[in-house]
């Protein structure tokens, strides 16, 4: 038999955290080039779809993140959709390191972005919006290319990573 739900009146932090993570996500590395060209790269679970007419995405950066400044002054943009095998490199981008890409395998795009080896799907992005929210800024980004192969995805579900389970 299932529990009862948990029920507050107002969440704290550990509570509301607790509540998103029943929402399970994708996992993706947001990459970038500073302004003085460096790749710049950070996980986010945050991609969500906008628009396919204009095709737009969004995600969110927290505003104390080591890389804010490089992905707000940003033109263009990468994600990357993680692949299940690729759970190393979701950690990897997860550190708050300047010196991320000294040890990772990129290709840079017609823009000049690293763009990540054997991901599911990547959307190379022009800047189209940023927007305050709370502790986060909304980037949506305007898609100018996109790719996408077969394959099962890393996916985030309770705050650990979870597998997809068979087909349905």
């Amino acid at each position: 038999m299932p529990r009862e739900p948990k029920i507050t009146a107002t969440a704290d932090s550990g509570d509301l955290r607790r509540a998103l993570g029943t929402f399970a996500t994708g996992v993706t590395v947001v990459t970038c080039c500073d302004a003085q060209g460096r790749a710049c790269g950070i996980t986010a679970n945050s991609l969500s779809s906008v628009s396919l007419d204009p095709p737009l995405v969004l995600w969110n950066i927290s505003r104390i993140s080591n890389s804010l400044e490089a992905f707000l002054n940003a033109k263009v943009f990468a994600i990357n959709v993680l692949a299940e095998h690729q759970q190393e490199l979701s950690n990897h981008f997860a550190r708050s390191d300047h010196r991320l890409f000294d040890t990772v395998e990129f290709t840079p795009g017609p823009a000049g972005v690293p763009l990540l080896p054997e991901t599911l799907g990547c959307f190379e992005c022009s800047t189209h919006e940023i927007y305050d929210g709370g502790d986060h800024y909304i980037i949506v980004g305007r898609i100018e290319q996109s790719r996408w192969r077969e394959g099962k995805p890393l996916l985030f579900y309770g705050g650990r990573y979870a597998a997809l389970a068979g087909s349905l």
